[in-house]
């Protein structure tokens, strides 16, 4: 039945997520979407809202952390590692808390952001009782829905990143991208 999440659906409606039996953060972000922790300040040393050290009304997102390519002038790997990106479902949601709390301008950031979520394979993780693809232009997508400017910084070149040019033409996301070049 795994294979059949519609069956499951249809079968079960108030089923939280489907998801395979190693995705972890999946069951565990939709089991905190529909039960949220508990926040304990003796266990938990940043505030339930985060700490925010920009202006009210920009903020930065992280989304991955380190870069897997090994280009002979960067130093990034070897002090940072390899690529490891967020479940897009904890990046949509911080993203969420940060509007809710007025920013007007989400600053999407990471070593290498037009690689997110290629270590995980574009893993599916849940948003909004659904399922969305941990990728860049799944990203780009739904940051652009939640009715802010969206910047996209330390977009390589990749042939995929032009797929993000209609949402700039439509207003999605501004039209701007922070490409470094070597």
């Amino acid at each position: 039945l795994g294979a059949e999440p519609d069956v499951i659906r249809e079968r079960h409606p108030g089923v939280l997520a489907i998801t395979g039996p190693q995705a972890y953060e999946s069951v565990m972000a939709a089991v905190h979407e529909a039960a949220p922790p508990v926040h304990d300040p003796f266990l938990d040393l940043v505030p339930e809202q985060g700490v925010k050290l920009t202006p009210r009304h920009y903020a930065y997102l992280k989304i991955s952390e380190g870069c897997s390519n090994r280009c002979s002038f960067c130093i990034i790997p070897a002090l940072r590692g390899d690529l490891v990106s967020r479940p897009i479902g904890d990046v949509l949601r911080e993203a969420e808390k940060l509007v809710k709390a007025g920013v007007k301008e989400i600053l999407v950031i990471s070593q290498d952001t037009s690689a997110y979520g290629l270590d995980m394979k574009y893993a599916e993780s849940p948003w909004q009782d659904r399922q969305v693809r941990t990728r860049f232009l799944d990203l780009a997508r739904e940051l652009g829905e939640m009715g802010v400017w969206v910047r996209m910084h330390y977009v390589y070149p990749y042939p995929h990143v032009d797929e993000v040019i209609p949402l700039m033409a439509e207003g999605k996301i501004l039209p701007y991208l922070d490409i470094p070049f070597q």
